[in-house]
Formats: structure tokens, C-alpha cells, sequence
């Protein structure tokens, strides 16, 4: 929630601050460190997860020194596709070329962040995780509030000021990893092995799941342009606290669900889809009150030049539902390690969504959007 809140607590100060084109800027960046964080790492991260429940055949610490080093080789081949391809990307993105690079060091910030949160959730440590997690939220919102408000650096100060909190919590997360012995001074090549097995198929899922979740943002930069984005993006963001809901519950539930798999039997797997069936009804009643209030309170939210966001909450809020409901069933793909099934059906349904919402935008501006995020 804390990471949730920044964006939406800063709402009411940059929507009143930055007009629509600054703060379209703002988004595409968020997009572009988004999709720059498929390739900077290649999902290994996720790997240490599944591996720390199998310590008895896999060296932890080694496992993440050798993640470390599949980074820092992805981390470079991305910084040489920006520099051969920059300008082409700065033209679809609306990112200024230098600012290609810090999406990419954002990114490869993110992962050592990442790691660190990985084995603190695979290993039950809310408190730490949390506490990491709050910490950054902290640095994001003051020094973004600073670079903006203070400095009137207008959206350089809030890129700024979310590289300098993601450098700042990549600081802690190193000193933790050091701290805790979670790094070897060796790797091994067959963990190597084992974790790109494990990361790469789930390129074209995370790619699939980037075009379900935010290629209607580029598509409503390219087709309309970076004012729309911006309206589009501040409902998104509001439309995000329920998809946070969902992704939080998920990061506690995931580890619970893996160690009742390892040892299930007949009734607990009644309890589990009993749980899971109660959960998808709670969530969509919570996107179904979402909608209800918004109108009362959105303008006590963000700026006047933003109140077109309003319309457009009832198909995000229920996208985010669906969403949530999502990740209550990959658990299982996942413990399976059948990856490469959920690459296909992300990506097929990415591509599908993607060609619709094209249509849709062209027709209905960004209202379209926002009902082919939902679809």
C-alpha cells in the first residue's frame, strides 16, 4: 500500500503542478522502466524464490551471486539496444534518449532490490520486506515533492527523484545481502543454467502481461497524444490501489500456497478453492464500491484539468479485480514450473488485446483504452 500510496498521494500535488503533456511524461517512463526490467535480469529473481524451498540440493548464497552476474551481462546488452536503437524508442515513448539510460538503471536498480525481497518473502519476513518496501516509498515521495515543488524541476524532478529512491533502497538491499550471507565469492554454472531455464520462458509472459497491462498507455500516447496518456494514466493510478490490494495478498499468500502444495491432500485442496472462490467474489465487490464513491471524491484527488479520469474508473477498477483473480491461479502454473504454458496463453491474449484496443482507441479516444485494458 505504501508503494501504491506515493503515486497517489503525490496526485493532488503533481496533477496541480504539471499539466497533462508533463505528466504523460512521468507515465511513459514508468512504462519504459517497465518493460526495460524484462530484459535486465531475465525473471531470475523469481527463481531464487522456487529454489529456496529446495536448499537441500541448491547453495543459496551461490544461486544469487550467480543471479547477479546473469545481470549484470543483461543489464549491459540493454544499455547497447538503447544506444543503438535510443532515438527510434525516444520517438514512440515521448522519452527524451538520456532518460533511456536511467530507465535502464532504474531497472537494473529494481532487481537487486528485487532479490533481496524475494528471499525475505520465500524465508517470511514481513517485517524487513515491509519495512524496505516503506523505506523507498518514503525516499519516492519526498524527494520527488522536493525536485518538484521545491526546485520546480517540473517531471525531470519526479524522474529524478525516482532514481535516487531506487538507487538509495538498492543500497539497503545490497547491505542486507552481504549482511544476511545471502552472496557467495563463487557462482556455478549449472545454477546459471537453471535460473535462465526458469527466467527466459517467462520473457514472452512478462512481455504478454506488459501488453495486457500497459501497451494501452503507448498506444493512447501514439494514436491521440502525451495529454491523453496523462489523463489516462491518473485514473490507472487510482484504479491501481485495488490491483495493489490484490498483488500484496498475492506476495503473502504465494509462499503459504507452495508449502501447503508440497504436502496436499484432498481437503485442503477443497479449502483452497473454497478460499479462492471467496476471494474473486470480495474482490470484485470491492472494484463494484470503487466505482460507487469515485465521483465524490475524485476532485478532492487531482487537478481540475484532470477530472476526465472520472469516466473511465469503472473499467479500470474492474480490470484490476480480474487482474487480482489472475494471480490467485498462477500459483499453480508456477509450482508446476510450467512457465512456458503461461508464456503462450499471456501473450496470445496480449497480442488479441493489443489489436483490439487499437480499434478501440481510434474510435473512442481514451474511454477506449480503458475498456480494452478491461477486456
Amino acid at each position: 500500500f505504501a508503494v501504491a500510496g506515493v503515486p497517489f498521494l503525490l496526485l493532488p500535488v503533481l496533477t496541480r503542478v504539471l499539466d497533462p503533456a508533463a505528466y504523460g511524461v512521468v507515465a511513459m517512463f514508468s512504462l519504459v522502466v517497465a518493460f526495460m526490467s524484462v530484459g535486465v535480469g531475465l525473471n531470475v529473481h523469481g527463481a531464487i524464490t522456487v529454489r529456496y524451498f529446495d536448499r537441500s540440493s541448491f547453495e543459496i548464497p551461490k544461486y544469487v551471486s550467480t543471479a547477479l552476474v546473469i545481470l549484470a551481462v543483461s543489464t549491459s546488452l540493454m544499455l547497447a539496444l538503447v544506444f543503438i536503437a535510443g532515438t527510434r524508442i525516444a520517438e514512440i515513448t515521448s522519452i527524451p534518449k538520456q532518460w533511456l539510460y536511467a530507465a535502464v538503471l532504474v531497472a537494473f536498480l529494481q532487481f537487486l532490490v528485487q532479490i533481496v525481497l524475494a528471499l525475505w518473502q520465500a524465508s517470511k519476513k514481513p517485517i524487513k520486506y515491509g519495512a524496505l518496501r516503506i523505506t523507498h516509498a518514503f525516499l519516492d515521495a519526498i524527494g520527488s515533492i522536493v525536485l518538484v515543488l521545491v526546485l520546480a524541476l517540473s517531471w525531470q524532478g519526479r524522474l529524478s527523484g525516482m532514481l535516487v529512491a531506487w538507487l538509495c533502497a538498492a543500497i539497503i538491499a545490497v547491505y542486507f545481502l552481504v549482511r544476511e550471507g545471502w552472496l557467495a565469492k563463487s557462482i556455478n554454472p549449472t545454477y546459471a543454467k537453471d535460473a535462465l531455464n526458469y527466467g527466459v520462458p517467462l520473457v514472452p509472459h512478462a512481455v504478454g502481461g506488459l501488453l495486457l497491462g500497459m501497451a494501452d498507455r503507448f498506444m493512447v500516447n501514439n494514436i491521440l497524444d502525451v495529454s491523453s496518456t496523462g489523463i489516462y494514466v491518473v485514473a490507472v493510478q487510482l484504479g491501481l490501489i485495488l490491483g495493489v490490494l490484490a498483488d500484496s495478498f498475492n506476495k503473502a499468500f504465494a509462499p503459504w500456497l507452495m508449502e501447503k502444495l508440497c504436502n496436499v491432500n484432498h481437503e485442503t485442496q477443497k479449502k483452497i478453492i473454497i478460499f479462492t472462490y471467496t476471494y474473486f467474489f470480495g474482490i470484485i465487490a470491492l472494484a463494484a464500491f470503487g466505482t460507487f464513491i469515485a465521483p465524490y471524491v475524485l476532485p478532492y484527488i487531482v487537478g481540475s484539468q484532470f477530472q476526465a479520469a472520472g469516466p473511465l474508473l469503472v473499467f479500470i477498477l474492474l480490470g484490476n479485480a480480474f487482474i487480482g483473480m489472475y494471480y490467485m491461479v498462477t500459483n499453480y502454473i508456477f509450482y508446476s514450473r510450467r512457465t512456458g504454458l503461461l508464456s503462450t496463453l499471456t501473450i496470445s491474449i496480449g497480442v488479441i488485446t493489443v489489436a483490439l484496443s487499437w480499434f478501440l482507441i481510434d474510435a473512442y479516444g481514451i474511454k477506449g483504452a480503458a475498456i480494452g485494458f478491461l477486456v
